[in-house]
């Protein structure tokens, strides 16, 4: 994954549909993500430092998460924007333990004994805050030779564990909350934590501008100059085609050249 800095809000003079415009740290490729006008707005709103009366519903998240993480030990690392499916962008927003990963008591519900490496789809029941979180397993990996698993439970809450043999324990590393990009933009800016995007998402619908026509760079010219790998094919860019056609209406003339 590879962080991001907004570089701008523009609007389509076409339709009128807002974008929020990320840019890759240390390159010219950016990512431009289409947005709801309130989200704009919340974004903007703190860009520009601007005072308002009451809090917009973002401040309301952002205070919760805050009394969170005076509850829990939790807060936000990072917000990732991690896939891009159907012309339609996926975040999540990633919450880290300040104190390290917390031992965690995992349980397989099919023979209610504590898993050491579950199977994908596995069901598990995760014990967090002393409460039980029936999960299921959605993917699975090793690290350092410590076995790593993500769970989801049925309201979408995503749970990352590492299980230790040496201590024989789970341990509890990262909790993701799915999320609309647009929230997690407007959320990142007030918590002032890092945006990321996965390479595979940049790879799909990252953009370098012609210095000379200005406009968007085709993406089989641009794998090879933005560190993508490869051209994408052919069905899959027929998947992004009312992206493409979006991202030709914006006027991105001065893009990098302004900030919102």
């Amino acid at each position: 994954m590879l962080e991001m800095t907004i570089d701008s809000i523009r609007v389509s003079m076409m339709n009128y549909q807002h974008v929020v415009i990320l840019k890759e740290k240390g390159t010219d490729r950016y990512l431009p993500i289409w947005i709801g006008p309130a989200e704009a707005d919340a974004i903007s709103v703190r860009l520009q430092n601007l005072d308002i009366a009451r809090p917009l519903t973002h401040d309301l998240l952002k205070n919760t998460i805050f009394a969170f993480e005076s509850l829990s030990g939790a807060s936000v690392s990072k917000v990732l924007v991690n896939d891009l499916r159907s012309d339609t962008f996926y975040a999540q927003i990633i919450f880290e333990f300040n104190e390290g990963p917390i031992p965690t008591k995992v349980i397989n519900t099919s023979d209610n004994k504590q898993a050491e490496d579950p199977d994908k789809n596995s069901l598990l029941t995760i014990l967090w805050q002393e409460k039980e979180h029936n999960t299921k397993v959605i993917s699975k990996w090793q690290e350092e030779n410590l076995n790593y698993i993500e769970v989801e439970n049925t309201d979408g809450l995503l749970f990352e564990l590492c299980y230790n043999p040496a201590k024989n324990n789970w341990f509890l590393t990262k909790i993701k909350l799915d999320s609309r990009p647009s929230d997690a933009i407007a959320l990142a800016v007030r918590v002032t934590t890092p945006i990321y995007v996965e390479d595979s998402v940049l790879d799909k619908a990252g953009i370098i501008l012609d210095r000379e026509t200005g406009k968007p760079v085709p993406q089989e010219k641009q794998g090879s100059n933005a560190g993508g790998k490869g051209k994408i094919d052919e069905q899959e860019l027929k998947k992004l085609s009312a992206f493409y056609d979006f991202i030709n209406t914006l006027d991105l003339d001065d893009l990098g050249k302004r900030k919102s």
